[in-house]
């Protein structure tokens, strides 16, 4: 019957059945992503393993990060387990409701027809694909800042104490989740400037009663800051002054031809255009508003990356808002080919990860000669754990020493029934991590001691232990074309304080 229609009718039908149209799409695709998940055989990342490892040992803050995820993956846990689908859950989940939350935000500022394509447009972004599959702190973080952007809205509008309190929660949990949500901050606070009558709520007791909840949130993880020299913070703040400041032109563009991935092409390329005057004479109000959260933390971590160097998904806040704006503009100027094109990018984006988790033991490519293994970084991990379980077994080792943080976490969690002692040895270039400030070697760890590691260095092992014997080597596989060597070695008479062992060979 829809045949029927007329095609520029069709693309108007959701204007009638707005939220249903997207209600159903949005299930339809949370449960294709949770599906997915079911028959992945994408292994733990070292960042999930250790964010499961949290979970088991709540607390108001980690050495990198503050706490959310791990409560949003002990809670899940509780209802189906420790399985890697199970952990991964939250993220598809989670992303459900960003995208009805970015429907109600774009609805209070346009309509329902806008309203529709903004959460289409959020939940299909590439970026989202993605992280949709595994467990991360930008989840979260995504979800309380489109909260945060409702609230905010509604209280533009003249909304009351309920938006008050909604937003002074939103602002406190996304803080808990990633400190980028401060990000969120800094837009409120452009808006106060550009619109006068958003700069009178700077008198209003309401939105300082926001500012005091979301304080008393994140109180006791700027506690749990102050009682752990201040981890996090000094973590967060590392990742940015690691490295030569200057002038780096390449990863300055690298950081903006991945926000074309991140964002999506039509989404980032049209929020570009805008940002640099296209039709600016046209942008009402409300659109000006969602340029006021998109520019800060994009305009700052270009300046960064162009200067440094930055991950692709530290502007991630800078998406919701773009994405709504993007979708009030296209349906406005009724370009419906560009709404299209990125359904149908998105849905080949969709359609290639899904496949390619259920896959990702066999994918492989070969670029300019050279065989790749895509899904090299997350593949191996079990079977490492598994040989090294086995070995620990064999020769009743009373602790099991990894040499990295990928490798103890992989321990940690894929020999997480068994639960043997897992240490990690001190490195020269990387002392500071979670499992360094919780389960370091020491000169107490009980004996014997199994250490897996990929340097085959006995010779510097004998300067710590009397007794050194390698009891074994393995490979594992971390996709078709390449495999991880490790070597195990069994240690006995230790001689005092345990140091760095320097580089291999």
């Amino acid at each position: 019957m829809i045949e029927t229609i007329p095609k520029l009718a069709r693309w108007y039908l959701p204007r009638l059945f707005a939220f249903e149209y997207c209600l159903a799409i949005l299930s339809f695709v949370t449960a294709a992503r949770l599906l997915g998940l079911h028959f992945s055989v994408v292994e733990l990342f070292v960042d999930e393993a250790q964010y499961w490892a949290w979970s088991r040992d709540l607390d108001f803050g980690y050495y990198s990060k503050p706490p959310l995820l791990a409560w949003i993956i002990a809670g899940f846990g509780l209802v189906c387990g420790s399985g890697e689908s199970c952990i991964r859950a939250t993220s598809p989940i989670f992303y459900f409701g960003t995208a009805l939350l970015g429907y109600a935000t774009a609805r209070e500022l346009y309509d329902d027809r806008v309203a529709f394509w903004a959460a289409i447009a959020i939940v299909s972004a590439p970026g989202v694909a993605f992280s949709a599959r595994i467990a991360s702190t930008d989840v979260p973080l995504l979800f309380f800042w489109t909260l945060a952007l409702l609230a905010y809205v509604h209280i533009l509008r003249g909304g009351g104490l309920r938006w008050t309190v909604t937003l002074g929660f939103a602002l406190g949990l996304g803080l808990l989740a990633k400190y980028a949500m401060i990000y969120f901050v800094i837009g409120a606070a452009i808006v106060s400037v550009i619109d006068h009558d958003s700069r009178k709520l700077l008198g209003h007791r309401n939105i300082w009663l926001a500012v005091a909840i979301a304080g008393l949130l994140i109180a006791p993880n700027v506690i749990w800051n102050a009682l752990h020299q201040f981890d996090t913070l000094n973590h967060t703040r590392g990742l940015v002054s690691t490295g030569s400041i200057g002038f780096k032109p390449g990863k300055g563009l690298e950081f903006i031809a991945a926000q074309f991935a991140v964002f999506g092409p039509v989404v980032f390329g049209f929020l570009l255009a805008i940002i640099f005057g296209w039709n600016n004479s046209e942008l009402s109000r409300e659109d000006r508003w969602m340029l006021a959260f998109s520019i800060p933390p994009l305009a700052l971590i270009t300046t960064l990356a162009f200067l440094h160097g930055s991950y692709a998904n530290w502007a991630a806040p800078a998406f919701i808002s773009a994405a709504i704006l993007v979708s009030a503009v296209l349906v406005r100027e009724q370009m419906w080919t560009w709404l299209k094109i990125h359904i149908a990018f998105a849905a080949f984006v969709q359609v290639v990860l899904l496949f390619g988790d259920a896959s990702a033991d066999r994918v492989t490519a070969s670029v300019f000669g050279q065989h790749i293994d895509p899904y090299r970084r997350t593949m191996g991990w079990r079977q490492f754990a598994s040989e090294t379980g086995r070995i620990a077994l064999r020769d009743n080792a009373q602790g099991i020493i990894g040499n990295t943080r990928s490798d103890v976490a992989s321990l940690v969690y894929y020999l997480r029934d068994t639960k043997p002692r897992v240490f990690i040895w001190p490195r020269e270039f990387d002392t500071d991590n979670y499992f360094g400030r919780t389960v370091p070697l020491t000169e107490q760890a009980g004996e014997p001691l199994l250490l897996v590691t990929d340097c085959p260095h006995e010779t510097l092992l004998e300067k710590f232990y009397q007794n050194v014997s390698l009891v074994g080597s393995f490979d594992s596989r971390s996709g078709p074309t390449s495999f991880r060597r490790y070597f195990a070695f069994r240690l006995e008479g230790g001689k005092g304080a345990i140091h760095p062992l320097g580089k291999c060979g």
